[in-house]
């Protein structure tokens, strides 16, 4: 079977990695993100709860987010009658973004290179991270992620996965070459591991409010941005959304290069 052929049997079959067995190497085909952690919302001062008039129940961000705006303005009797959904719609519309601020989601990213990750952790504000280490983890059974560029070129795939093969033994050698002189694994692996290029896989556990991800879809799935991180981007739209309804003025659509890109529509 044709490296083309792997990658697009594990595309069709929803797979982020697959073995390249002629090449002793795991190719990642795509991200995979899994939301781990959410905001709970555990209910506003019981003097309060009379007053306050809202359409829906339960412990999500959504409510969170409801009750930190009310209190700004101690609305909680719902004066202009607006639902949940239609409240945060209005605050987001209103540029009001420190209120989203407060709800918090958690997602763990694996499928992913190092050359994304060294772009996702530049966002600072309102985002925290927690990123395998090389340095305490052993890699000579890691994953190399495709560059998407290269699906369906199957000679420029080869040369790729050859390459990866390559800084791999290396990474092997150095570690087992170093065994006997620096005894402290840590430093085996430190040293090893500036073999290893930019597609080596890594696994980011990430942390960030409303407000910091509506900003990362904006920047990070722009046509404009790489194509890796454009197409995480469309995976995290679609999970987070799924979780918390707070992204209705973002899709998922194909760019001009057919990688899918983040669009932000018009709002009502």
């Amino acid at each position: 079977m044709t490296l083309v052929q792997l990658i697009e049997g594990a595309l069709a079959e929803g797979r982020y990695r697959v073995p390249a067995s002629e090449y002793g190497i795991d190719l990642i085909v795509q991200p995979e993100v899994t939301l781990i952690s959410a905001s709970r919302f555990t209910g506003i001062p019981e003097d309060l709860r009379d007053q306050w008039e809202t359409d829906i129940e339960g412990e999500g961000g959504e409510l969170l987010l409801e009750a930190a705006g009310r209190s700004c303005y101690q609305s909680w009797h719902n004066p202009a009658g607006r639902t949940n959904h239609e409240y945060l719609r209005n605050i987001i519309r209103q540029g009001h973004g420190s209120v989203l601020e407060h709800a918090n989601y958690t997602v763990y990213l694996r499928g992913v290179s190092r050359s994304l990750t060294h772009e996702m952790v530049r966002h600072r504000a309102g985002c925290s991270y927690s990123q395998l280490s090389q340095r305490y983890v052993d890699s000579s059974e890691v994953a190399f992620v495709v560059p998407p560029a290269l699906f369906g070129m199957e000679g420029l795939l080869r040369e790729w996965a050859r390459a990866c093969r390559a800084t791999l033994d290396s990474y092997v050698a150095l570690a087992d070459g170093l065994a006997g002189v620096a005894p402290d694994r840590k430093k085996q692996r430190e040293c090893a591991r500036s073999v290893l290029p930019n597609c080596t896989e890594t696994h980011l556990v990430m942390t960030a409010n409303i407000r910091a991800w509506r900003h990362i879809l904006s920047l990070r799935g722009s046509e404009h941005a790489e194509a890796e991180i454009r197409r995480l981007a469309s995976r995290l739209l679609e999970v987070l959304s799924s979780h918390v309804p707070l992204f209705w003025d973002y899709r998922v659509g194909e760019g001009p290069d057919g990688i899918p890109t983040v669009y932000r529509v018009e709002q009502d």
